[in-house]
């Protein structure tokens, strides 16, 4: 048989990321915060998009499509199409469309504010979000950053996190660590634990209770404290009034020694949150309201006040799309581009709150008790039950917030892991298996400390069977030492 060219026609079906749907997967990742500037931005670009309140006084018959409401097909549909939008179609980034139907002219929207860190959408470093945040750290991400490195525990990093929320400007805590407890179901003592390792981070004196407290810490960190300067801290107001011979006789120093004690205290800072940005730190909007129904249940709803109702002006299209070509082209485009932004935005809202549903539900016990009864909660196991895809799970849990009657909380807080050698109670996870260890451990006494292996007999007791090696390994995260230098300190005598 002869090899000659020929021309054929074949049809068939593929997937592609189009730019439009790239656009659509960065609008779900964004919190309400960054999406309210990205409106900002698309509205001061497109003459046909108009917030709700500019419509007050018109006539009702000219509706629009709104967040809420999603848009209706335009007057000619030949010449407009907007795909429908799904954020599980299968492709590897949960987003995928057949090629037809995408005018590449219709592509450009967003292009400005958020384009995709790819050559094919110009600058590759350009990130919207980073363009007009502060370049100057906030105090707020700088402690979250110490926390996710000091803390293993996601029960204690919630706790730390709700101690962040009570620091003033000067950085003192001014919060009720029983008040906390009591809002989380947990126990006093373990915020107390908390706070105080809290009271390490950098600034140094961040969380302190007192001024004769931040000094203190900041004197220990310099290895400067001792005797002499910590009676010297409690006579401060002395301090103030200049009454130096009261304090030579109190601090039992003399001249030299007091100028030099003054010195290092002149030379710490008293306001250790001073030099941070203060506006971002407590200015969290929250994403999602969770509360208490009646009946019991759990009422769950979309924070809609932070974000604008937004409207299209088919009046104005209709008037001036007539009149010019070139203006019915450039109009066509924006149209397609605020129909696409809404349908985009509707579709987003409803897959924050399918998702925050389904999270509310897996963690209802850790509403309903306290953070002990956290269940160990993974992506796959919200993708599976709402069946989406897990990297779609991720972008919408990602810096989105919760708030709930115990408190604000990041989505991704509500998520666990389970013990990798468990073989019990499905429902344990490994934050829990860690509060059990460290609460036996805080009620044994010096004639009876408890071994690695008694913690793993005390333990099956309850349900758990994990190996000695884990025990030991959960020990040695939550910073706690072995039984003989436990019995060691418990033994020695108070100085």
């Amino acid at each position: 048989m002869a090899v000659t060219p020929r021309l054929e026609i074949k049809q068939s079906q593929s997937l592609l990321m189009t730019p439009q749907l790239r656009q659509a997967i960065n609008l779900l990742q964004l919190n309400n915060i960054e999406l309210g500037e990205l409106i900002e931005e698309e509205l001061s670009r497109n003459p046909l998009l108009e917030k709700e309140d500019t419509y007050l006084g018109e006539q009702a018959d000219n509706f629009s499509p709104t967040i809420d409401t999603p848009p209706t097909e335009p007057q000619n549909p030949e010449e407009e199409f907007k795909p429908d939008l799904d954020y599980d179609t299968g492709f590897d980034d949960d987003f995928g469309s057949d090629r037809e139907g995408y005018e590449l002219e219709a592509d450009y929207s967003w292009n400005d504010y958020y384009k995709a860190k790819d050559n094919r959408f110009g600058e590759a470093d350009f990130d919207y979000c980073e363009q007009r945040l502060s370049d100057k750290k906030s105090l707020y991400q700088f402690l979250t950053e110490q926390i996710r490195v000091c803390f293993s525990s996601a029960a204690d990093r919630i706790i730390a996190h709700q101690l962040c929320e009570h620091l003033d400007g000067a950085g003192y805590f001014r919060g009720d660590a029983k008040e906390i407890a009591k809002r989380l179901r947990t126990n006093k003592e373990r915020v107390l634990s908390v706070l105080e390792k809290m009271k390490g981070f950098e600034p140094s004196g961040i969380f302190a209770t007192s001024l004769e407290e931040c000094l203190t810490i900041q004197l220990k960190d310099i290895n400067h404290y001792d005797p002499a300067i910590a009676e010297l801290l409690k006579h401060l107001p002395l301090l103030a009034e200049g009454k130096y011979k009261e304090l030579k006789q109190l601090c039992q120093a003399t001249d030299e020694d007091l100028a030099s004690m003054i010195a290092d205290i002149k030379s710490l800072n008293p306001k250790p949150a001073a030099g941070y940005e203060h506006d971002t730190t407590n200015y969290i909007v929250p994403d999602v309201f969770v509360h208490r129904q009646k009946g019991g249940d759990y009422g769950i709803e979309l924070n809609s006040l932070s974000l604008p109702r937004l409207l299209i002006n088919h009046r104005y299209y209709s008037e001036l799309a007539n009149k010019d070509k070139n203006a019915k082209r450039y109009l066509k485009e924006n149209l397609s581009s605020a129909n696409f932004l809404i349908k985009a935005m509707h579709q987003r809202a409803s897959t924050i709150l399918r998702v925050s549903e389904e999270i509310v539900r897996q963690q209802r016990d850790f509403f309903e008790y306290g953070i002990e009864r956290l269940k160990p909660l993974s992506l796959k196991d919200i993708a599976y039950n709402l069946e989406m895809h897990e990297s779609t799970v991720s972008r919408v849990t990602s810096r989105k917030y919760m708030h709930t009657p115990r408190g604000l909380f990041e989505l991704k807080f509500f998520f666990s892991a389970a013990a990798g050698s468990y073989i019990g109670n499905e429902d344990t996870s490994t934050m829990a298996i860690k509060h059990k260890i460290k609460q036996l451990i805080s009620e044994e006494t010096p004639q009876a400390v408890l071994s690695d292996d008694k913690l793993v007999e005390l333990l099956g007791q309850e349900g758990i069977k994990i190996a000695r090696r884990t025990v030991a390994k959960y020990r040695e995260s939550l910073n706690i030492p072995t039984s003989a230098e436990r019995k060691r300190q418990k033994r020695r005598p108070a100085l």
